[in-house]
């Protein structure tokens, strides 16, 4: 029976709740708002299949050690501008899609939580489209996609490192038509804490949400911004209400506490292909940069390389040499996060004070926030933002 002594061993992947035969698991959120396994020991059999299935209790073998990367950007300029970078995603899923294949992914629910949900036409694509920096809740997804593949059909799965070798360690044997793609995260934020906050925006506002885009390119790639829409007709980029959720993530205050002792952070994975931002883009091909987004794409297996060049008449890329892709952006790849030394007060603040409080104790107005959020889009509008950023993160 699956117990957790130590929160830093379970990334919630839910491979343990979705391989129960007694279906005697069920994920609840803790403190944090993040969710854990909870065992009915009155329906338990002890049969030890949670354990076995762990995928932070067994080694982490990579099958393969052959990695190529390269930058690419989807020719579809719309499609490109809706993505968190490239839109290399949306290609490959649409390749998948086009030979009636299933993609899974994370969406936004109606209420915005963010769950794993599968879409089967280019119409759907949209849903999972663009980053969403919270923890996604899988529900039985594990479950849906081993009875797709039994069926024959072909599926495209995405989520994070942990994720993927939930999955894998779940179905326990390779499929030829399934493929997987992972990302480079940060971390993965606290579900609980996001529905405070969302909750929060929509009171602030008097007005229930419609729209939320964790990298809305409204200031282009290199200013994308946490953007919120609301039903009354306004969006908002730039206050710093808005931008708390995001803030709290980067200073390493709300992600899950297996992310800061990730066991999946290596450049070769079991993914067949990975993906993250290319900011340097100029790097590789100078002809590519145009602040619209770049994806850098690590291609790991034969299959992620039959799919990339099936993507290829879809596609803008070059090649990338992956030592050099890695060091520019690609450092989360190989590299835990620190704890932030107030994560732990943070949290039992969010659980204490109002939302309010909460921001004026972790983000308060600062001249230089003002002057900051006065300058981003002027800065934009000069077309040296990107560049500024780039300066920055020398």
């Amino acid at each position: 029976m699956i117990t957790i002594s130590d929160k830093a061993n379970c990334s919630g992947c839910s491979a343990c709740y979705a391989v129960c035969p007694q279906h005697c698991i069920t994920m609840r959120p803790d403190e944090e708002g993040f969710l854990y396994p909870s065992v009915d020991i009155n329906l338990c059999i002890n049969c030890g299949a949670c354990d076995k299935v762990c995928p932070l209790r067994k080694p982490f073998i990579v099958d393969e050690e052959k990695t190529s990367a390269f930058a690419v950007q989807n020719k579809n300029e719309s499609i490109r501008m809706q993505s968190a970078s490239g839109g290399a995603f949306s290609a490959f899923a649409a390749v998948v899609l086009n030979k009636g294949g299933i993609v899974f992914g994370g969406c936004f629910d109606k209420d915005f939580n963010v769950c794993h949900d599968s879409v089967a036409t280019i119409d759907d694509l949209k849903r999972l489209r663009c980053s969403k920096y919270v923890q996604s809740d899988m529900g039985n997804t594990f479950s849906k996609v081993k009875a797709l593949l039994k069926e024959g059909r072909l599926v495209l799965f995405s989520g994070t490192p942990c994720q993927v070798e939930g999955l894998n360690s779940f179905l326990k044997r390779k499929y030829d038509n399934l493929i997987t793609l992972d990302l480079v995260c940060h971390g993965t934020p606290s579900p609980g804490l996001w529905k405070k906050y969302l909750a929060w925006n929509s009171i602030e506002e008097k007005s229930p949400i419609t729209y939320v885009s964790f990298r809305d390119k409204h200031f282009g790639y290199a200013g994308s911004t946490m953007a919120i829409g609301f039903e009354n007709g306004k969006t908002k980029y730039q206050s710093l209400a808005i931008q708390f959720f995001k803030y709290t993530f980067f200073q390493d205050l709300n992600s899950r506490p297996s992310c800061f002792k990730c066991h999946f952070k290596t450049i070769h994975r079991n993914a067949d292909i990975t993906l993250y931002d290319c900011w340097h883009i100029n790097a590789f091909d100078k002809s590519m940069d145009d602040d619209r987004g770049t994806t850098m794409v690590l291609l790991h297996t034969d299959k992620g390389e039959n799919l990339f060049n099936e993507t290829k008449p879809f596609i803008r890329f070059c090649k990338a040499d992956v030592d050099k892709a890695i060091e520019l952006d690609g450092i989360m790849a190989t590299q835990c996060p620190s704890p932030n030394p107030k994560r732990r007060q943070f949290f039992k603040d969010a659980n204490e004070l109002t939302f309010e409080q909460l921001i004026n104790k972790y983000y308060p107005l600062s001249i230089k926030k003002r002057f900051i959020q006065c300058l981003k889009p002027i800065m934009h509008k000069l077309g040296v933002l990107n560049h500024l950023k780039r300066f920055i993160s020398k």
